[in-house]
């Protein structure tokens, strides 16, 4: 039911960054794979490090290559997407569709370039949190993700302890503030 390139707008909610900057009318570009089930309890949100995007299997349009993930996700392979469903959002200050940099400031209709404002892990995890509401998803099976990735799912599990099963943070520390 859900295409597998899709942006989700955000543009009846407000999402305060930690930073106090408020951003409304935002976007989340992300990729899925598999089918969410009946249940909804077959979700994998998959957290990207910071040099990658929502391309995490497949061929990425822009470059060419294999996903970032593509030895891990894929039929019969370790994120089975003939048995889950997974999710992988670019970061909100991401350049792949996602709210950020290359958007134009409604105050003063120019691209926000270098003004745009600090994000944070917590931000991210709060936006990712937007886009499991759009798929009416109340817990996730699991929540994954390396380095900056692995970051945001000792965040994800802090902010919703309640939201997934099972969480994978890979090449992390082993605690957030």
């Amino acid at each position: 039911p859900f295409s597998r390139g899709r942006v989700a707008e955000f543009s009846k909610q407000n999402l305060k960054l930690e930073s106090g900057f408020e951003l409304d009318n935002f976007k989340i570009a992300f990729k899925t794979f598999g089918k969410l089930n009946d249940k909804k309890n077959n979700a994998i949100l998959i957290c990207h490090a910071l040099t990658g995007d929502q391309y995490v299997s497949g061929t990425n349009p822009i470059t060419k290559k294999d996903g970032w993930w593509s030895y891990a996700v894929g039929t019969g392979k370790a994120l089975d997407t003939d048995k889950y469903f997974v999710i992988c959002a670019n970061i909100i200050g991401g350049c792949l569709g996602s709210f950020g940099p290359s958007n134009i400031n409604s105050e003063t209709n120019k691209v926000y370039g270098t003004t745009f404002p600090i994000i944070t892990i917590n931000d991210m995890v709060n936006a990712q949190y937007n886009l499991l509401e759009f798929f009416k998803i109340d817990k996730l099976f699991a929540v994954t993700g390396g380095s900056m990735g692995g970051m945001q799912v000792l965040q994800f599990v802090s902010n919703f302890p309640d939201k997934a099963k099972i969480a994978i943070p890979i090449a992390c520390t082993s605690s957030h503030s």
